[in-house]
């Protein structure tokens, strides 16, 4: 297999130019129709998070168990627009970096083919792609675990020089130094990639193991020493932040993820087929979208199983399946106690799980590649054009539109969703006065319902702002029956309802 022996020698004009291409295709899939979809609940609360001011972002951040590097990024980079395409571009950013990794780890395990198909894989998943276009740090956390996966490749490839000492001419610092710091970013960024640590230090015991060869007795010691020097950095950097997490939230963590569906076969389908599997999945429904291709799923599969075959008892294959397996696996471990399979949160083991992929397309006869490559850009491509035309996301926007122009003084706005005054509030439209400056904006029906009585005319929207136990326009009928019949009812795009019950005295 090429790759291994001539990593380290310089890259062929070839290869730059298939990097450059496939960082394009990331970062124009990314930031084409950014600002399409509007905010969801997550990116709300984002932009709220960022306009309280350093010290109150920094205390939100803790108390709602993130940290806060990312928000203090995005606070910086609002004070030159604070529109919504503005907080989504770093994210476009990261993914497309990310791509490029994912490029490079395959080309210096697989060589030129497998890095081609990992990096147009990874640049063109509908997830990754949905994730690239949200005010939020998931891709950040991609990049900075790509990085330090990087560092374990390396490190798997030339163990015996892994464990020279650090004052040694051929000490690996690139591995080493790859493989603490991207660690310590994505610790830092968002306890997501606390399982990272697991994958990372089941593959360095490997690769320790593995030294029990050599024929200097000296070099498992000098591993281990390097080993706990890098997880002795991690830890230092690290578990001051976990420990204001943990301070903050009463150490009821896990209490707090009860918005997320129970463990089902569906949704461990769903979150696969999003995952790693190149199917668009829907923000607020845990469900995927219909695919344009329905065999590229299969046909992604079946070369990420080649590839593992290919990689079978080769240390970099070991990091690699590691850095796939370990967090679904985790999380599927978690969720039996408490649920905790997102797509999102499975969102970076995608990228060695490509790299796999990659390296089985490389296992194919060299003479069929370039139209393996052609077919599976194209497929991946229209697989991928959905992602900018279908409502992913619900269109608070336009409910918030439709309010702040018909909303008079006096009146109520009741939602059936807790957090849609949120939503309204931030998605209010430009240069309109806030909904809530005219009319009371309240998630309580009984508030509504007194307000009704005394005069009041009620807009009640139904509709929801993230996953949770959804509510059907029927059953929010039914719940707010005492108002009446609503003299309006407009739709606002798929997820949102708008009703209006005008006040007693007018209904009469």
């Amino acid at each position: 297999m090429p790759g291994g022996n001539n990593a380290t020698r310089k890259w062929p004009v070839g290869d730059i130019a298939w990097l450059l291409a496939v960082l394009c295709a990331g970062l124009l899939a990314r930031l084409l129709h950014i600002e399409r979809q509007p905010f969801w609940l997550d990116e709300a609360l984002t932009f709220q998070r960022i306009h309280l001011g350093t010290g109150g972002l920094i205390a939100d951040s803790y108390a709602n168990r993130h940290m806060p590097s990312y928000f203090l990024l995005l606070q910086l980079i609002s004070q030159l627009d604070p529109a919504s395409a503005i907080l989504r571009i770093p994210s476009a950013l990261f993914g497309a970096l990310s791509v490029g990794m994912v490029f490079i780890i395959a080309r210096r395990i697989g060589g030129r083919s497998a890095a081609i198909v990992a990096g147009l894989l990874m640049a063109l998943s509908p997830l990754q792609v949905q994730y690239g276009q949200e005010a939020r740090s998931y891709t950040l956390v991609t990049l900075l675990i790509t990085i330090a996966l990087w560092g374990l490749v390396r490190l798997a490839q030339n163990p015996a020089r892994a464990s020279l000492g650090i004052r040694h001419a051929d000490f690996d610092w690139c591995g080493w130094t790859s493989y603490v710091f991207g660690t310590i970013g994505a610790l830092d960024v968002l306890s997501d990639a606390a399982p990272w640590l697991i994958a990372a230090n089941a593959s360095l015991l490997m690769i320790w193991r593995s030294l029990r060869l050599e024929p200097s007795p000296d070099a498992r010691a000098g591993f281990g020493r390097n080993w706990l020097l890098g997880s002795a950095i991690i830890l230092a950097c690290c578990v001051p932040f976990y420990g204001a997490i943990l301070a903050a939230s009463d150490g009821q963590i896990l209490h707090k993820f009860d918005w997320i569906p129970p463990l089902s076969w569906q949704t461990l389908k769903v979150a696969a087929k999003s995952a790693y599997l190149m199917r668009m999945a829907a923000v607020v429904r845990f469900s995927v979208l219909p695919t344009a291709v329905p065999l590229l799923g299969l046909l992604v599969a079946m070369l990420g199983m080649v590839g593992l075959w290919r990689m079978r008892g080769r240390l970099e294959g070991r990091v690699l399946l590691l850095g796939f397996a370990v967090l679904p696996l985790l999380l599927l471990a978690i969720s039996l106690v408490k649920s905790m399979v997102l797509p999102r949160y499975m969102l970076w083991s995608a990228a060695p799980f490509f790299v796999l992929a990659g390296i089985g397309a490389a296992s194919l006869p060299r003479r069929i590649r370039p139209a393996v490559a052609t077919v599976l850009l194209l497929a991946c491509a229209v697989n991928l054009a959905p992602v900018y035309r279908l409502e992913t996301k619900p269109r608070w926007d336009m409910a918030a539109a439709t309010l702040a122009a018909q909303v008079q003084p006096g009146d109520t706005v009741f939602t059936g969703d807790p957090n849609a005054p949120t939503m309204l509030a931030v998605l209010q439209p430009k240069g309109a006065a806030p909904i809530g400056t005219t009319a009371l904006v309240t998630p309580q029906l009984d508030v509504a319902l007194a307000r009704w009585k005394q005069g009041s005319r009620v807009w009640a929207v139904n509709g929801r702002s993230a996953l949770g136990q959804p509510e059907g326009l029927d059953a929010f009928k039914d719940r707010i029956t005492a108002l009446g019949t609503p003299a309006l009812q407009i739709p606002e795009g798929k997820e949102i309802t708008i009703l209006m019950f005008p006040a007693p005295a007018a209904a009469d």
